[in-house]
């Protein structure tokens, strides 16, 4: 699918998707009764290997109001991050912008390429 559909089809429906997630982490923060369903919804991240220690913050606080906005304004970039993905097989490799880790110098991925190299990204967790 060429990729102007692509963002013509797909960013509407990431946009309601996480208009309702937003909306929903809101109510379950306001509304009492609905705190029970936020905490079985956060109960494996909660009460993780952890002991919950690191999801505390985002069971407590993940859905106060004062938030909102700037919930909004991350899935609204996230969302426009999503629909913008063109990576397939066989094509270019995307060249996205990125940190030095050493000087937090910007850069983009492929000028850490070496020719005749594979250029291998792991995109995995150190937890």
């Amino acid at each position: 699918m060429p990729s102007a559909v692509r963002r013509m089809v797909l960013f509407p429906l990431a946009l309601v998707r996480s208009g309702v997630f937003n909306l929903f982490v809101t109510l379950v923060a306001l509304v009492p009764p609905l705190r029970a369903v936020g905490k079985w919804w956060f109960k494996d991240l909660a009460e993780g290997d952890d002991g919950g220690v690191y999801m505390k913050p985002v069971t407590k606080g993940v859905g106060h109001w004062s938030l909102f906005l700037e919930r909004t304004k991350y899935y609204l970039h996230t969302a426009w991050a999503e629909v913008q993905m063109v990576a397939e097989q066989g094509g270019r490799a995307p060249n996205r912008k990125l940190l030095r880790f050493s000087d937090r110098s910007e850069c983009h991925l492929l000028d850490v390429a070496s020719k005749g190299r594979p250029l291998i990204v792991n995109f995995g967790s150190c937890t």
